[in-house]
């Protein structure tokens, strides 16, 4: 009877162990934030997923930009899209910001000025001030700790005047024509209008680059295609090769042409 008593209770805690284990495979991934959250409280947790978008036919950048309240110069920095017109349904972007790196700090020194300290991390006096709730500049203590703003790339603004191209203009300032689209929320190239004020982007690092194609928008024929029209009958109309305006137009163009869709003409 007791051997019996024994093996009835062997087999209670078998079974109970194999339950637990079971319930603890099932919620693995919880109860592991769980345990490390038990041992220091003060752990950071994973930096959470960013969100993706699927882009649908006939989408834009600037589309998708407004859908989620971000900036079409962001979206495109973050998915590192040279012309956003240029973009393919199917792909997966981003278009949700980076997690905020660590803000750096900085301990007072006797002798240190706002002036000196805000030269030497290369951002503004009143930005300093002001992201440390300082108004007067005498109060800096040595010993203080003060937070160091993310030192903001200065970018110049230009007034556009009439004949002006997103292609003359990037070049007048040392960035490309895709870069200063996307950076001002351009998808059309023709829609840049006399009058109008851009921002200029900061040059991006020279990378090398294969053998470059035409790039559309400097002020040539814009052409609104119609039911029926082809690559072909489209380049005979403006007396052009068809690989003259399939390159022109680059991966924005689709295999098939529908009713509506701009193509750019080179001049002849």
């Amino acid at each position: 009877m007791t051997k019996r008593m024994t093996r009835l209770i062997s087999g209670a805690v078998v079974i109970g162990a194999s339950a637990s284990f079971a319930s603890m495979g099932a919620g693995l991934a919880p109860a592991t934030a769980v345990s490390a959250q038990s041992v220091s409280g003060s752990v950071a947790q994973a930096e959470p997923a960013r969100k993706t978008h699927i882009v649908q036919p006939g989408e834009t950048l600037s589309g998708i930009a407004q859908k989620y309240g971000v900036k079409v110069a962001d979206l495109a920095t973050w998915n590192q899209i040279a012309d956003p017109a240029k973009i393919r349904a199917g792909a997966e972007l981003v278009v949700s910001p980076p997690a905020k790196p660590a803000e750096k700090t900085y301990t007072v020194v006797p002798g240190d000025t706002f002036s000196g300290i805000a030269k030497k991390f290369g951002v503004e006096v009143a930005e300093l001030m002001a992201h440390n709730g300082y108004e007067d500049p005498t109060k800096l203590l040595a010993g203080s700790e003060i937070k160091i703003p993310a030192a903001k790339p200065k970018l110049k603004n230009y007034k556009v005047v009439a004949g002006d191209t997103f292609v003359g203009i990037a070049k007048k300032f040392g960035v490309t024509a895709a870069e200063l689209m996307a950076h001002n929320g351009y998808d059309d190239p023709t829609k840049l209008l006399a009058g109008t004020t851009i921002e200029i982007p900061a040059k991006s690092k020279p990378k090398p680059k294969p053998k470059p194609t035409p790039q559309p928008g400097t002020g040539e024929t814009v052409y609104t295609t119609v039911a029926g029209d082809t690559y072909a009958s489209v380049a005979k109309k403006f007396r052009i090769t068809e690989e003259e305006l399939r390159t022109y137009n680059g991966h924005r163009a689709p295999d098939k042409l529908p009713a509506g869709f701009k193509l750019y003409i080179p001049s002849s």
